[in-house]
């Protein structure tokens, strides 16, 4: 049965003018230059690159002698401690390794004067030189055989050995995932690779003239060989796709379907009620639906396969902490709390409790990271992917998001970002399905091979027991999704689609939802990661070193499933995308209303409230979107990385405000304070100080506020506020 669905499949795809794309030439743009800067150099010597340029500075290693060139000017690092025979090195980060037998070197370049520090042995001796390199912050060793080292643990590991001796070659790490070598023995033309996530060797086209390198160099996607009288350059390219007018024929009509549920809606908001709480009219299912497609973005649909893909499902256990931290929790405390004082916003309940200062504090924080931290980012990840893999130019992508979501969440308010989102969510998950069955009926091994291959490689490892503070292990993940959850009171998302429904039994069923969708859904998305992992085990020839593993699931559509079903793909992930847009327009428009309008103009009209949501969400929508284009037509992301550093960096506070407002009857608006400036103060302690894993970042920050805040308020009068309702102790009563 399952063959004949396999050749069915393959009849489809050849009639389709489909199937697994096959490299057309090389996936490399080459130029050639003569040396401008010749390096005096011996036979023995071996070279370090520290850019694909000479100017950019390398490092020399002549017998035990060590040195650091620059420019005019020639540093003296310290002597190897030992003589080398054939000695092989790489630059891992700042620190210098260098290999030579069972002989393991290494010297930090940011405290040279440390001196030199010798690693665990290598488990494989060689008299050869063999080929060094470092990929993903990891050293890989090459010659007739293949190890990788870690330094982090100071392990070694064996790899599938190459089709031939490597030995004499020199290596240069090309992307996220392969490595490339090249002849230094003779003249050659090949491009033999590596591709370390499915262990594959292949030889990955041709240089464009034969040629004898001395060493390589390599920056991203782009790497340089020199040789004795040229630099050959190279850029790694992604091939163009099928996506076609039948693929823009299927986004269009998502586009359209998505402004006529909007102009359907704008008939029906007569009231700011309507408008950002929908008249409370709302379907369980579908708040729970739109609870999920609003938190599934774009960015999520490509990178839980791309983890599946690359590493293991460890970051599903996230779904499952989820499911034992969120519904307690939820259901218990923070709906009870969100429907019985009837807050029209979350930091509404903050101003109840400690006073308007802190709600103040709340709506700053929660508007500029949804629309700096949140929006923007949203739309220009997603795009670089869509232009990259699917040929869209990155504002056209842009702008079609931005501008749809902005016009029927303007047009039908809360009503039509809910309804959209079934609609999106239903794309999503009938896009996400079709590929795992396209992928599952096209691989190229049986069941019993697919499992050992991914027995063997620990594919479907979900928890990690080990204590180590700089990966996702047990502690790292739960403690996270703990912070995650505790957060979501003060997330104005997860406010209005509590808020929307009949009741409060009809909002616990919207979290019930939500979990019943995304859980399964997060399978689905980590198991197409591991069938693309199958699939491209056997095609590791397809993937380009210019392919980021996050882009794996849109690269298999775009590459292998027939015309319409590859904008059935694109269609969910603009749909992820504006789902998630959409809803951080909406929240925001309804904080500025009622947190600033109406809460200053307590006798505006609710009809002057409806106008003021309106040309909000209008403003905001071109300020996201404009935004997003400006990052993408400029080279703003490295100061656009340090806007997302610091909001990230406050967010924790609040998550710790709340949870000492709702967990606790002693904190005071001088604690909150005093633990909001500890918590930023840890946060930036644990970014610049710490090596952590970017998991555990809201963690410090959340507990560091939860703590100090809490001893701060002893310090000051304990506030003569009436607490009915406002902490799970006196929930009850209300």
């Amino acid at each position: 049965m399952r063959q004949l669905i396999k050749m069915m499949i393959a009849s489809l795809l050849v009639g389709a003018g489909g199937g697994a794309a096959e490299p057309s030439g090389g996936f490399f743009e080459f130029s050639s230059a003569p040396v401008v800067e010749a390096i005096e150099q011996n036979a023995s010597d071996v070279l370090v690159f520290q850019g694909l340029e000479i100017k950019d500075g390398f490092i020399r290693i002549s017998g035990q002698s060590v040195t650091h060139v620059e420019g005019d000017g020639v540093t003296d690092l310290p002597e190897l401690p030992v003589s080398l025979s054939n000695p092989g090195a790489a630059l891992v980060g700042s620190t210098l390794y260098v290999v030579s037998g069972v002989t393991l070197l290494k010297l930090d370049l940011d405290s040279p004067d440390a001196g030199w520090v010798e690693c665990s042995k290598s488990p494989e001796d060689s008299v050869e030189t063999r080929a060094a390199v470092s990929l993903q912050d990891s050293l890989y060793i090459i010659g007739e055989s293949a190890l990788l080292y870690h330094p982090a643990r100071d392990e070694w590991q064996r790899l599938t050995s190459p089709p031939e001796d490597l030995s004499g070659f020199v290596a240069a790490s090309c992307g996220n995932d392969h490595l490339l070598f090249f002849n230094a023995k003779a003249s050659d033309d090949r491009i033999l690779a590596y591709h370390r996530i499915t262990g594959e060797w292949l030889e990955m086209g041709r240089l464009p003239e034969k040629v004898k390198v001395f060493a390589a160099a390599s920056s991203g996607t782009e790497f340089a060989l020199f040789t004795s009288d040229s630099v050959v350059s190279a850029k790694a390219l992604l091939k163009p796709t099928k996506y076609g007018w039948v693929d823009h024929s299927v986004v269009a009509g998502l586009v359209l379907a998505l402004v006529g549920v909007g102009m359907y809606f704008s008939k029906k908001e007569k009231s700011s009620g309507d408008y950002f709480r929908a008249g409370n009219r709302i379907p369980w299912w579908a708040a729970g639906l739109s609870l999920f497609a609003s938190g599934a973005s774009a960015i999520s649909l490509m990178a839980m396969p791309g983890k599946a893909f690359a590493d293991n499902w460890i970051y599903f256990s996230i779904s499952l902490f989820v499911v034992v931290v969120q519904l307690p929790l939820m259901l218990l405390v923070y709906i009870p709390i969100i429907r019985r004082l009837n807050i029209a916003t979350a930091n509404e309940y903050l101003e109840r409790r400690y006073g308007l200062p802190v709600r103040m504090l709340g709506f700053v924080i929660y508007s500029l990271n949804q629309m700096m931290g949140r929006m923007a980012a949203i739309l220009l990840l997603p795009s670089i992917a869509l232009s990259a893999i699917f040929g869209l130019p990155m504002e056209q992508s842009i702008l079609i998001m931005g501008v749809v979501a902005t016009i029927y969440v303007t047009l039908g308010g809360l009503e039509a970002v809910i309804w959209t989102d079934v609609l999106q969510a239903t794309v999503m998950l009938l896009a996400v399905l079709t590929c795992c069955f396209w992928a599952f009926f096209s691989l190229d091994m049986t069941v019993p091979a697919a499992r050992e291959v991914i027995s063997g490689m620990n594919k479907l490892q979900v928890f990690d027991f080990s204590f180590d503070w700089t990966a996702p292990v047990f502690l790292i993940v739960f403690s996270n999704v703990v912070s995650m959850t505790l957060g979501m009171i003060g997330d104005q998302t997860f406010i209005q689609r509590v808020q929307c429904t009949h009741d409060e039994k009809e909002s616990r069923k919207t979290i019930l939802t939500q979990l019943a969708v995304a859980v399964p859904m997060n399978i689905v998305l980590f198991a197409l990661g591991t069938l693309l992992f199958l699939f491209y085990k056997t095609r590791p020839e397809i993937l380009s070193p210019a392919l980021k593993s996050d882009g794996i699931f849109p690269f298999f559509a775009a590459q292998t499933l027939p015309p319409g079903m590859a904008g059935f793909v694109v269609a969910a992930l603009l749909a992820a995308t504006m789902s998630t847009v959409s809803g951080a327009i909406n929240s925001v428009a309804n904080l500025g209303v009622e947190d600033v309008y109406r809460r200053f103009f307590p006798k505006a009209t609710d009809h002057k409230c409806l106008i003021v949501g309106r040309t909000l969400t209008i403003s905001l929508g071109v300020f996201g979107t404009g935004a997003a284009l400006l990052l993408a037509r400029t080279s703003l992301l490295s100061v656009w990385d340090l806007a997302l550093m610091i909001t990230g960096m406050i967010l924790a506070p609040i998550t710790g405000i709340f949870v000492l407002g709702i967990f606790t009857t002693r904190t005071n608006s001088f604690g909150v304070w005093v633990g909001t400036v500890a918590s930023i103060a840890a946060n930036y302690y644990a970014k610049f100080c710490m090596n952590l894993h970017a998991l555990a970042y809201l963690t410090v920050g959340v507990f560091a506020c939860i703590i100090v805040g809490y001893l701060a308020s002893f310090l000051a009068p304990q506030s003569k506020k009436n607490l009915d309702g406002l902490t799970a102790y006196t929930l009850l009563e209300k």
